[in-house]
């Protein structure tokens, strides 16, 4: 009898195990995100305080935060070769911490850093506003900054306002999603996510969720918030026509060539968030009728629409890309906590489901070839590279420094020296293209003798190797002094 009864309890205590093994992998391979997503951070943290130059934007920002302190206008006039296609708040907040810290570069680095962080901490009160648990909020803000960090590091830590606008505008989104629950109080947070269009014009998804849900559930509060979101942009606008002259508008209208073939071809390039938006289609699928996964399914499709059309733009760089990141990220969240529900995932247990889940996440992020951060700790050549590189950033500075006149070289390099900015390359192209400069207006000036080309050591910038491109193709590396920009 007594050996009957040990029979009957022996496949309890062997489920029992098994569920216990179980349970411990998940926390294992959950602190391995974590580890992975603070590891991937470091980097961006560290390379800040470099004096090498990440991307050509760094400079093209720093003049401009200049010009928002009045060392030049905002908004170059049409005889120039310089454009500005960024709305104005950015230029103002790095313009003022750069005089915080005596250098603006650096400042924009560094709030592109917390930036970072912030929308890492919307993503996560989001996914909890919308049902998710405490931690998939954590999974959700971790494979934020991994990703960020491993496949769009050249954005994290660059002085450029790209993520900084990200930041804002999904803190203005937890409001909405915070007034969704309460349902009152839209007003407020759709006001926010249109001021936001003043810090950077790209960034859209958000916004255009919101007012989608409110008009298809919310129809009188969607009257209120449009009305009251075109106050915004009209005031914001007419100020800037106050301020700036009809130089604004020829700067933020200035003409670029679009490709429907470019952007239908930008799609390899999903190909680092895949399994998430996979893991995001199969919960929008497995879970519809819950109207928050509804609402994030919503969000993703828009940010994909919306990286598809900014990606018809000539020069459009990964950051087209952010809106749909964040989305995915939500929506991992939610995919986590729900994955036990999947038809794919009754045949498991709850935990071996949200392990697979991790599992597939983690080796899509490790599949990278971005080692900085171990590099910089147990490769000594990486660490002597990097000194080499910011000497030859200092003597590459002094070198255009002693050199009369203007000239055009990689824009950190020529701002750092302390010369004027004259040649936006990348902008006037785009203007010779459209037939709205002349086609010697660069190489005119050049044979003239007012303009010089400096070839500049390709070591004082990081450039284009940080970029990632698993499917091989390699990125126009263009001339000098031109920049990519939505």
């Amino acid at each position: 009898m007594v050996n009957d009864v040990i029979e009957e309890h022996r496949p309890i205590e062997q489920s029992e195990t098994r569920s216990l093994d179980g349970l411990a992998h998940l926390h294992l391979i959950r602190w391995l995100l974590y580890i992975l997503a603070a590891v991937s951070f470091a980097w961006p943290v560290y390379r800040v305080f470099l004096n090498i130059e990440i991307e050509n934007n760094e400079g093209w920002n720093a003049y401009f935060a200049d010009a928002a302190m009045g060392r030049m206008p905002l908004y170059p006039s049409a005889a120039q070769l310089i454009t500005n296609n960024y709305p104005p708040l950015s230029f103002y907040i790095v313009g003022l911490s750069g005089r915080v810290i005596s250098d603006p570069v650096l400042a924009g680095r560094l709030l592109s850093l917390v930036a970072t962080g912030a929308v890492a901490a919307a993503i996560a009160l989001s996914v909890r506003r919308l049902g998710g648990t405490k931690v998939a909020a954590i999974i959700s803000a971790s494979f934020y900054v991994a990703t960020m960090s491993r496949f769009f590091m050249s954005y994290v830590g660059m002085n450029e306002p790209q993520l900084l606008g990200e930041a804002i505008m999904a803190f203005g989104f937890l409001g909405f999603l915070v007034a969704r629950s309460r349902d009152r109080g839209y007003i407020g947070p759709v006001v926010v996510m249109a001021l936001t269009g003043f810090v950077k014009q790209n960034v859209i998804a958000m916004p255009l969720t919101a007012l989608t849900w409110l008009g298809l559930n919310r129809r009188r509060e969607f009257g209120k918030c449009v009305c009251a979101a075109a106050v915004v942009i009209v005031t914001g606008t007419a100020i800037c026509y106050t301020l700036y002259g009809s130089a604004f508008f020829f700067n933020m209208l200035s003409p670029r060539h679009y490709s429907v073939k470019r952007s239908l071809q930008s799609y390899q390039e999903l190909q680092w968030i895949s399994v998430g938006l996979l893991a995001c289609a199969c919960n929008g699928w497995a879970s519809w009728r819950c109207p928050n996964v509804r609402l994030c399914s919503c969000f993703i499709t828009i940010a994909l629409a919306s990286f598809f059309l900014q990606k018809t733009g000539d020069g459009v760089d990964l950051n087209a890309q952010f809106d749909l990141v964040i989305a995915i990220s939500i929506g991992l969240g939610l995919a986590y906590t729900q994955v036990p529900l999947w038809p794919l995932a009754r045949r498991f247990s709850p935990v071996r489901s949200q392990t697979i889940l991790l599992l597939a996440i983690l080796a899509r992020l490790l599949v990278s070839k971005q080692l900085q951060p171990v590099r910089v700790v147990v490769d000594p050549t990486f660490r002597a590279e990097i000194v080499t590189r910011q000497r030859v950033m200092a003597r590459e500075v002094e070198r255009v420094r002693r050199m009369p006149g203007d000239v055009l070289c990689p824009l950190l390099v020529s701002y750092e020296a302390g010369k004027p900015f004259v040649v936006d390359t990348f902008n006037a192209e785009e203007r010779i293209s459209a037939g709205v400069l002349p086609k010697n207006a660069i190489t005119g000036r050049v044979a003239e003798g007012s303009l010089t080309i400096v070839e500049v050591d390709e070591r004082a910038r990081w450039g284009t190797q940080e970029k990632h491109f698993d499917f091989g193709s390699a990125r126009d590396t263009r001339f000098s002094g031109q920049s990519d920009r939505p």
